[in-house]
């Protein structure tokens, strides 16, 4: 009798197991990225940006004004650049993940004109003077690296300059001065 009782909880666990399973399981019908269980759009298509629900994301179609070498902006209909800087750790070049946000723009900028861009790297004041123009430069070239490699541009289209901490935005006194300093700016050039 116990025998009995004992495999009858045993298969009832082993049922209530298999039921439940597909609870467990990740299943993502459109490959979205999220499980169909909680995909408000499963039928999203393959390659498009999604929020957490599975919907396409809505995608910054702002235009991008950005300044020249020769203090103008461009397009020439601009009034206003739009602020567009990637930033780096202290004492790295490696562009952060968080950064392809700034590079989907600049993809489409550069889709929508045809123009060559100048990537300024820059520092903050801490260490050598050899040491951050040759860090700057590096940024800017991880930049173009990215653009060129990753995005498909041509090369020619991208000049590279490192400033080191020549043009700081913010006072090098305060950390969150510093970190505003490490960055490549990009300028259309004229």
């Amino acid at each position: 009798m116990i025998k009995r009782a004992v495999v009858c909880f045993i298969l009832s666990i082993g049922l209530l197991f298999c039921l439940s399973a597909s609870a467990w399981t990740w299943t993502d019908s459109d490959g979205d990225g999220v499980p169909d269980a909680k995909d408000a759009c499963p039928e999203t298509k393959v390659g498009v940006t999604v929020r957490s629900n599975g919907c396409g994301a809505q995608v910054d179609t702002d235009r991008l004004c950005l300044p020249t070498l020769d203090e103008q902006l461009y397009p020439r209909t601009c009034t206003q650049a739009t602020p567009l800087v990637l930033n780096f750790e202290f004492a790295q070049a490696e562009v952060m993940f968080i950064q392809w946000q700034v590079f989907t723009r600049i993809k489409r900028f550069l889709q929508e004109h045809d123009v060559n861009l100048c990537l300024l790297g820059h520092t903050d004041s801490v260490g050598a003077e050899a040491g951050n123009v040759a860090l700057s430069h590096l940024r800017a070239l991880n930049v173009k690296r990215i653009l060129v490699d990753d995005l498909g541009f041509n090369p020619d289209r991208f000049q590279v300059m490192g400033m080191a901490d020549t043009h700081p935005v913010a006072s090098n006194d305060f950390p969150e001065g510093r970190a505003m300093n490490r960055r490549v700016e990009l300028f259309v050039e004229p």
